[in-house]
């Protein structure tokens, strides 16, 4: 028996993304049995608590839900500290491994036991990656979109990225995927929010290839755990 921990920037649990991320492992024909541990940078805090917590500028603006489905923005510095004790929790009971959901990069965080950290995840993965044309990124908000471009443009590419909130309804995510039609090679869906059956959605409306973080992440822990 291995335990993964995982930590949300917003509230736990976090069934729908724990299931997705269970079903891959369990998928990949993994020999370990997991359990998992969850924990949330908004845990144990008030309304007005978690207003307080609001970004002040786009380029710290994280968008998340609470326990009850809300979507939330918070502020990435704010919420830092609350993050690393949730890892310390998580190293306190036993996690053999830890993954953040969240793709945004962090100050560095401590931990005695593996941390996977998507945004270094994702960024070592498409800098292998070599396209011929423009990246499509998908963010949940469109406070984000300046500051996710000049992310990926340091990764070299020519990005155009679209706000699209996977806690809405979901014709967010087709009309983002219908602006990207045919302007781009790859797409990104750069939210841990993101899942599987909107991934979906997004590769029968684009007809290219399409990265899931969420995915993504949930093979990585497979492969630890070989």
């Amino acid at each position: 028996m291995r335990t993964i921990g995982v930590v949300t920037i917003g509230q736990s649990p976090i069934s729908d993304v724990v299931a997705e991320l269970e079903r891959i492992i369990k998928d990949s024909r993994t020999s370990q049995t997991v359990t998992f541990l969850q924990k949330g940078a908004l845990d144990g805090l008030t309304a007005d608590e978690i207003a307080g917590l609001r970004p002040t500028e786009e380029k710290d603006h994280l968008v998340t839900k609470l326990r009850n489905g809300t979507e939330v923005a918070v502020d990435k510095h704010g919420i830092c500290p609350r993050v690393q004790q949730a890892i310390l929790d998580l190293n306190g009971e036993g996690a053999d491994i830890i993954a953040l959901l969240c793709s945004d990069e962090f100050p560095p965080l401590r931990s005695e036991a593996p941390l996977i950290l998507p945004a270094n995840l994702l960024s070592g993965v498409l800098s292998s990656i070599s396209i011929k044309g423009k990246l499509g990124v998908m963010v949940p908000s469109e406070k984000q979109v300046s500051a996710t471009i000049v992310v990926y443009q340091e990764l070299g590419f020519e990005p155009i990225v679209v706000g699209a909130s996977p806690y809405a309804n979901g014709n967010e995510i087709l009309n983002a995927a219908n602006r990207l039609r045919e302007e781009v090679a790859l797409v990104v869906m750069d939210c841990f929010g993101y899942n599987l059956e909107m991934k979906s959605r997004v590769s029968q409306i684009m007809g290219t290839p399409v990265i899931l973080v969420r995915s993504l992440l949930a093979f990585t822990l497979s492969e630890c755990l070989q």
